[in-house]
């Protein structure tokens, strides 16, 4: 690893093949095995090493952070020869490594590359000193072009792999020879077909197997353990049908084109289009000469890839109904000067080490709690609301190599209970990641007068500062300390946290499900959603559904998204008739205005409930387009005798929202079974082998 155009290609070449190759920059990720490090342990385990070339340029960043956990050594590469910084970059690598892998620190070398182009700008005693300074294990010069220091380095290799402390995986005779085959199959030149299904992948390993013999779980097994260790990657169609990918890095670099088609975003909006995206619109490099099955495969998984790890969401436009695939981190859209509530800021931190896709993360994750909505984003800033309006947010002050500086902030009317809350969530995701987090909170003298945060971050682990505007001696609190919660204030931060990472399962599951939406070509289901109007509470759940279904594709008919002032209220209940599907949202409420007693819109849900009636008379086939979900109430109080002993979905129980979401949008779109399976166990983190 390093920056752009260090020469890791090049020396990544030359320890693989042992000859040299002239390398343009890489797009993404290269892989290549290590023979020389091939070694046999005392008790019979066969020991191997893979080598991961990573492109250094800023828009693959946040794709190797997804990878860099698995690393047991680093060869961090840079240009001794750099005019002005010949370190440049070594630090943001390092820190990626230092807190990667669960607390466990991958060993780095620093390799200086390109040594035949001149003397370097360092000295040994400089590099030394550095190296020392930071925890590395040494440093080397190399020279790719003319095979120097190659030797050195695959020396240091061998003595820094701790193969005897490595777990080793048990593997039987059938397991090698597949391995073998599978490895074959990657290194061979004029192989055309990079992503196999499971009886391609029999029908080859077969071709010269002889008498050997092997079932289905052996052969699947075996390319379980393979995609663990990196040889292979298992992917899934959006038929939820597994393949096998011979190229693992190919669908890294497919995520790499991504970002950089996010970024292009000619509106800076960091996002891409979903349908777009699925249908093969967006210019993705290395797949042009795939088939299109395959490159539709490459593209879902990737893109899934970046849900999966909180590094982009998916949003929804109510007015136009598409949905888009949004990266936080690729934002370039400055906030305007709305007029809006003014805000103060509240705690700030400092956070360390692996950084990349913190902010995106703690963007989605907050955005994805039941408590707070996510309204705006902006080039480094992400505001949300409470459930009745108040603001909260947070934005990324500064950003240096491998360090971040976040600011939370509040509108005035935001109470402290609200804030705590808030603020537990954010160190709740931060928690998450393997990153060195200070905490700085606000400090005020007597006076009233502020203590800057930059004097906070200087004074760090300080007992005191002055304040610069009194000159009063001020206690600072310490930097390292977690948040105190009550018992009662954790339980609700853990319980949005679950919600959460539910949340985020469930858009994960909708993309999956809207890639085999445009893959079949299914038509697109149109709901009305006739509810009773007049509780608040009912108004903002019943919208939460309806962009809950927008999202899967599903055409929805609502009152305050179709009706503007004027409109002519019964051609818009004339709808309930013509649309495919009618979901009635069972309240004692609702039940009252059915029956005319209220004095407010009751007529309304009285004209829905004639149209609902006609269908709940009609044909069986009728029948089972009326789909009542019950909300609060039973279906006796909530719901209008025709739909009595009918209910399709029951919400009164917040925990399964999401899970009863998704059935219902599986039989509006009539999912098979197969496929729907999939996604249930996807949305309750089921692991999915192949």
């Amino acid at each position: 690893m390093g920056d752009s155009g260090v020469g890791k290609s090049g020396l990544g070449w030359r320890l693989a093949h042992g000859s040299y190759k002239e390398h343009s920059s890489t797009h993404g990720q290269q892989f290549w095995l290590l023979d020389q490090l091939k070694t046999s342990r005392g008790d019979g385990t066969e020991c191997e090493a893979i080598l991961w070339d990573l492109a250094g340029q800023p828009d693959y960043r946040m794709i190797h952070a997804l990878f860099v956990d698995d690393a047991d050594i680093a060869l961090v590469v840079f240009d001794p020869t750099h005019a002005e910084d010949p370190m440049k970059g070594v630090e943001f690598w390092l820190k990626q490594l230092r807190v990667g892998g669960g607390g466990r620190t991958p060993a780095a070398i620093l390799i200086a590359a390109r040594v035949d182009r001149g003397t370097g700008r360092l000295t040994g005693e400089e590099l030394d000193a550095f190296c020392r300074s930071r925890g590395v294990k040494g440093w080397l010069r190399t020279s790719a072009l003319k095979g120097l220091g190659i030797d050195d380095v695959i020396e240091r290799l061998q003595q820094s792999i701790a193969w005897d402390d490595k777990p080793a995986t048990v593997t039987t005779t059938t397991f090698k020879r597949i391995k073998d085959h599978v490895l074959a199959l990657k290194e061979d030149r004029r192989r055309k077909k990079l992503i196999l299904t499971p009886a391609e992948l029999r029908k080859r390993l077969e071709k010269g197997a002889g008498k050997w013999k092997f079932t289905d779980d052996e052969m699947l097994t075996a390319a379980g353990h393979l995609a663990r260790h990196g040889y292979v990657a298992q992917l899934r169609t959006s038929r939820g049908e597994p393949r096998i990918l011979l190229v693992p890095e190919l669908l890294n670099n497919v995520a790499a084109s991504l970002v950089i088609a996010a970024r292009a975003n000619a509106k800076g909006l960091g996002s891409l289009e979903e349908q777009a995206l699925l249908s093969g619109q967006y210019p993705i490099q290395d797949i042009e000469a795939l088939a299109p099955a395959d490159r539709e495969i490459l593209v879902d998984s990737a893109a899934a890839l970046f849900l999966e790890h909180y590094v982009c969401f998916r949003q929804t436009d109510p007015l136009s109904g598409r949905s888009y695939l949004v990266f936080p981190e690729l934002i370039n859209l400055k906030k305007p000067l709305l007029d809006e509530e003014p805000t103060e800021d509240g705690v700030a931190y400092t956070v360390s080490g692996a950084v990349e896709n913190v902010y995106a993360s703690l963007v989605v994750l907050l955005g994805y709690t039941e408590t707070f909505t996510r309204t705006n984003q902006w080039r480094n800033q992400a505001r949300y609301e409470f459930t009745d309006g108040r603001a909260c947010g947070f934005r990324l002050e500064h950003e240096r190599e491998g360090e971040l500086d976040l600011v939370l902030s509040f509108g005035r009317n935001v109470g402290a209970p609200i804030r705590t809350l808030f603020q537990g969530l954010f160190e709740s995701f931060l928690a998450r990641r393997d990153v060195t987090v200070l905490r700085f909170d606000p400090v005020v003298c007597s006076q009233g007068h502020p203590l800057h945060r930059a004097v906070l971050r200087e004074r760090t682990n300080q007992p005191f500062a002055f304040c610069p505007n009194c000159g009063e001696k001020l206690a600072l609190p310490k930097a390292d300390q977690p948040i105190q919660l009550t018992r009662q204030e954790q339980n609700h931060v853990d319980e949005q946290c679950r919600g959460a990472d539910q949340r985020s399962r469930f858009e994960r599951a909708l993309f999956r499900l809207k890639a085999h939406v445009v893959d079949r070509d299914l038509p697109r289901p149109e709901c009305f959603i006739s509810y009773a109007w007049g509780e608040p509470v009912h108004e903002r759940w019943v919208e939460r559904l309806a962009t809950d279904l927008l999202k899967a594709d599903v055409n929805v008919i609502l009152d305050r998204w179709e009706t503007r002032i004027g409109s002519s209220v019964p051609r818009f209940v004339d709808r309930v008739g013509q649309a495919g599907y009618v979901i009635v949202i069972g309240t004692p409420l609702y039940r009252r205005k059915y029956d005319n007693q209220e004095p407010m819109g009751g007529f309304v849900v009285a004209a829905e409930g004639d149209l609902i009636g006609k269908r709940m008379i009609g044909s069986e086939k009728e029948k089972r387009t009326v789909l009542p979900l019950l909300l609060e109430g039973d279906e006796t109080s909530a719901l209008p005798p025709l739909l009595h002993g009918r209910v399709y979905g029951d919400f009164r129980v917040p925990e399964v929202y999401l899970v009863t979401v998704l059935e219902l949008i599986l039989s509006l779109y009539d999912i098979p079974h197969a496929v729907a399976d999939e996604l249930r166990k996807s949305l309750r983190g089921e692991p999915q082998a192949v």
